[in-house]
């Protein structure tokens, strides 16, 4: 996937997430499941910028 839709996808994620904790707190199960789907794309992020960095992976 390339940086620039993970970017986006993570940015859209990021703001669902914190609209969601305002709405039903920080232990509900659908902030969770966000949570981890968020940190998916994160690392999914973070390798694909390791790459371009390091010229590694």
């Amino acid at each position: 996937m390339e940086k620039e839709k993970l970017e986006l996808i993570i940015e859209q994620l990021r703001q669902q997430l914190c609209q969601i904790v305002k709405e039903k707190g920080l232990s509900d199960a659908s902030v969770v499941e966000l949570s981890q789907k968020l940190d998916i794309y994160i690392v999914q992020y973070q390798l694909k910028h390791g790459e371009e960095k390091n010229g590694e992976f």
